[in-house]
């Protein structure tokens, strides 16, 4: 992986931090309790990016990781990071 260890650890943190406030949120996802879940192709990449989205602020990730990650890198950073999900709807 690119990633720094230090962005990754952030990256980790935020994210374990926003599942604790956010308990159901993982089974809101695997039953299409958010919006538009009817045109979900690839389930587990749309949960990882709003995970990503609401958990970290977007510019920390304008000014930090975008100077030398791009979105193909952060994707696999949030597939290590995010719980797996599996479509039940």
């Amino acid at each position: 992986m690119k990633i720094k260890p230090e962005h990754y650890d952030y990256m980790k943190g935020c994210i374990d931090d926003y599942l604790l406030n956010h308990p159901n949120m993982v089974n809101d996802y695997e039953t299409g309790n958010f919006p538009r879940s009817d045109k979900v192709k690839d389930l587990q990449v749309r949960f990882n990016f709003d995970l990503h989205y609401f958990a970290i602020d977007g510019k920390w990730v304008c000014d930090v990781l975008y100077k030398y990650l791009n979105d193909i890198h952060i994707k696999t950073v949030l597939n290590r990071i995010c719980p797996k999900v599996t479509r039940k709807y």
